[in-house]
């Protein structure tokens, strides 16, 4: 088993989880896919890229999507205390933190924005 699991709109379908390229699950939301995948012990696999602000990528700033919404970003402190950390934050809800590493930042995206869809859809499985 994977801890991220890509879900997708299957068009006149639904929703889909899927692992691998295949569709392994049908389901007729997005929360309960989502549901789903948390059921799982995983989270959802979000779309990463370069931050751009005012046309220029910056260095160390990575933003998430989920099909065409920004849901969150992760950026490497490089100065100060924390320095050599990494901050993230999910927008939707306000969960962030700073963790050690870059994938962590990443993990810790994915993993409160598949918490915060299934409890905006008030599933708990």
């Amino acid at each position: 088993m994977t801890d991220r699991l890509t879900v997708r709109f299957a068009y006149q379908h639904g929703w889909q989880a899927v692992e691998n390229n295949r569709a392994i699950e049908t389901f007729d939301s997005k929360v309960e896919a989502f549901a789903y995948v948390r059921a799982r012990g995983a989270r959802v696999w979000l779309t990463w890229g370069r931050t751009v602000i005012a046309g220029q990528t910056v260095p160390f700033d990575f933003a998430a999507q989920f099909q065409q919404d920004d849901v969150g970003r992760i950026i490497k402190v490089l100065h100060g205390p924390s320095a050599n950390t990494w901050f993230w934050t999910c927008y939707d809800g306000g969960a962030r933190g700073t963790v050690k590493t870059k994938p962590q930042a990443v993990a810790s995206v994915e993993a409160a924005y598949t918490q915060r869809i299934v409890r905006a859809g008030h599933i708990d499985r």
